[in-house]
This record gives structure tokens, sequence and C-alpha cells, in this order.
């Protein structure tokens, strides 16, 4: 029989569970500043992919919950974890696509795109060029 660090597993459990729902509000955010035309906008293809990977840190961490929990080690949906990886994969597409029609609308309707700090975060939209950091 394995034996399963069960502290490690819960805590690995907790921050896995922790950090998809900061994806999933950070990615959700994005999107709703846009429905919404909020004055800034934060909003990049690495933003709208993250709603779409937010499904496989789930069911990452109710593998480790069930690990600390059961003290025995998961077995894997291998129909389930294949659907949530189409789905993360067809997630990048779909986000590219987006982040290009964002882009174009936003400057559509008249939003100023900040200088970025650094070539990996993310692009920042605002009405009013004062407003960028």
């Amino acid at each position: 029989m394995v034996k399963i660090n069960r502290p490690l597993f819960g805590a690995f459990a907790v921050f896995l569970l922790f950090l998809s729902c900061w994806v999933s509000w950070f990615s959700l955010n994005g999107y709703w500043d846009f429905f919404k035309l909020s004055d800034v906008i934060i909003f990049s293809w690495k933003v709208g992919v993250m709603i779409f990977g937010a499904p496989v840190l789930f069911y990452f961490s109710y593998l480790a919950f069930y690990c600390a929990i059961k003290n025995k080690p998961a077995k894997v949906n291998n129909k389930l974890a294949n659907t949530f990886a189409m789905l993360a994969m067809l997630g990048v597409v779909i986000s590219l696509f987006l982040s290009v029609y964002i882009g174009y609308s936003l400057t559509e309707y008249g939003y100023k795109l900040c200088p970025r700090s650094s070539w990996i975060s993310p692009n920042e939209y605002v009405k009013n060029i004062k407003l960028c950091p």
C-alpha cells in the first residue's frame, strides 16, 4: 500500500483550490470589464485562457483532497480528465482569436492601449490615457 503524506496533500489541495478560484475570478473580471466597457480594461489571451484552464485545476484539487481524506491514491477518470484537457486546448485557440477581436473592438470604442511594463503583462486598455499607471 502506498503511504500518503496527508498534511502535504491537504496543503497542496487547498493551494490548488485557491489558485483555481483566483484564476477564475481574474479571468471573469476581464471579460466582465469588457462587457461593461469600464474605464480600465485588463485583457490578453492569457487572461482569456485562464477560465478554460480552471476546470483542470479544480479537478487536480479534487484529486488531492481525495488523497488527503481517504489516505489512498485517487483513481483518475480518464474521460473527465481528457474532456478538461480538450477544453483547455480549445480555450487557447478561442482566447487568441477573442483577444484580437477585443483589441480591435476596444480601439473602435476609443480606448487607448497603455504601455506595458514587460512582455508577459496583459494589455491594459483605458478611455483616458491619464488612467495608465
